[in-house]
């Protein structure tokens, strides 16, 4: 071979090699804020005589440029953990109702006493039964029909007693003789012990007495009162069911 042959070769070889240069330098990224490589005074990374990126000490995967590291896309970074949702809020506690105030306790008012009993006593009545004048004849002890009726009270009256006595008494008005008033007046008061002792009223439970013109019950200057004070009384005490308030 020549040496002009040789030189034209050479030449051709040169121009390829430049060539190839010029193609990779036109096709460097510039990125001449990232630190994972070396970048020349124009921004632009540097290359190794085997065309590769000449990495730093900053490296990571995060920062490759595809360029430089056949199509490696730079690895995305992990997501970020989605933030824990917020607690739900507790539920405000339900209002505690209050309790309701204690219904005031009754006023019990204490019913007045009673009343004291009542104290009765038993009463002792004396019973009279007073025989005038009309149930005599005049001037006589002889009793008349219509002196029955008052006499058979007595009677009755002495049977329901047992224990009770009798007391007769006669009087007379004031008119004639005192001494002879006195025996008739006794003889009347005979003549009604007779009647209730023929009724079955033991004669020992019966009392006659003549008085005369003793004790008038009404006045001896008229007839009408003359004739009241000619009579016969029967008493008798009696202690009655009937009972007397006290208190």
């Amino acid at each position: 071979m020549t040496l002009k042959t040789l030189t034209r070769t050479s030449l051709l070889g040169l121009s390829a090699v430049l060539l190839a240069l010029g193609s990779n330098v036109s096709a460097q990224p510039r990125i001449s804020n990232n630190p994972a490589y070396a970048v020349d005074s124009n921004g632009y990374i540097v290359r190794s005589g085997f065309n590769l990126c000449w990495r730093t000490s900053s490296w990571t995967p995060a920062l490759a440029v595809p360029e430089c590291e056949g199509g490696m896309a730079p690895k995305a970074a992990a997501p970020m953990p989605a933030p824990a949702p917020a607690p739900a809020p507790a539920p405000a506690p339900a209002p505690v109702a209050a309790a309701p105030a204690p219904a005031p306790a009754p006023v019990v008012v204490a019913p007045p006493p009673p009343p004291p009993a009542p104290v009765f006593r038993t009463a002792i009545v004396e019973k009279p039964v007073r025989l005038e004048g009309a149930s005599f004849a005049p001037g006589s002890s002889r009793l008349l029909p219509g002196a029955g009726a008052k006499l058979d009270e007595v009677v009755n009256a002495a049977k329901q007693n047992p224990d009770v006595n009798l007391s007769v008494t006669g009087y007379t008005d004031s008119t004639g003789n005192a001494q002879a008033n006195v025996r008739l007046s006794q003889a009347r008061a005979e003549a009604v012990k007779a009647y209730l002792v023929g009724k079955g009223v033991a004669a020992s439970r019966i009392a006659a007495e003549g008085k005369g013109a003793a004790d008038p019950i009404a006045d001896n200057a008229t007839a009408d009162g003359r004739s009241k004070n000619r009579r016969v009384e029967v008493r008798y005490v009696l202690k009655e069911e009937t009972r007397v308030r006290v208190n």
